[in-house]
């Protein structure tokens, strides 16, 4: 038995970039978990496409032109509560905060990274 040499079957043409809007850039997603979480996973969802995720921080990969839609909600067997939904824009990291109680919306924003155009420093961060 012998065996072939295989060829590349795709031409050079494959490897070119992707037109603007298809790229992707990656968002930092923290999820603060809530004092009760009665067994609730977090979910979120780009795009209206549902992702598991897990508390903590995240990276996610959203189009560049900015109109990627994100939300998270939380999940446990018996209901689903703490929806929230933001349009990611210019936002580098985003924060989701759950409400007290199982039930209600939860809050999703854009977190200021200080040393950006328009956010001031932090205290105690002066240049020395």
């Amino acid at each position: 038995m012998r065996w072939r040499r295989v060829l590349w079957p795709y031409p050079a043409e494959v490897d070119t970039t992707l037109p603007s809007g298809t790229t992707k850039r990656r968002i930092e997603l923290r999820l603060a978990r809530p004092l009760l979480t009665w067994f609730a996973r977090p979910t979120v969802t780009i795009d209206g496409v549902g992702h598991p995720a897990q508390w903590g921080t995240g990276t996610w990969a959203v189009a560049d032109d900015g109109r990627t839609v994100i939300g998270v909600y939380l999940f446990n067997r018996a209901w689903r509560f703490g929806a929230a939904t933001v349009t990611v824009g210019d936002a580098e990291v985003l924060e989701y905060r759950a409400g007290v109680l199982p039930v209600g919306a939860g809050r999703l924003a854009p977190v200021p990274v200080p040393g950006l155009p328009g956010v001031p420093d932090l205290p105690g961060r002066g240049s020395r």
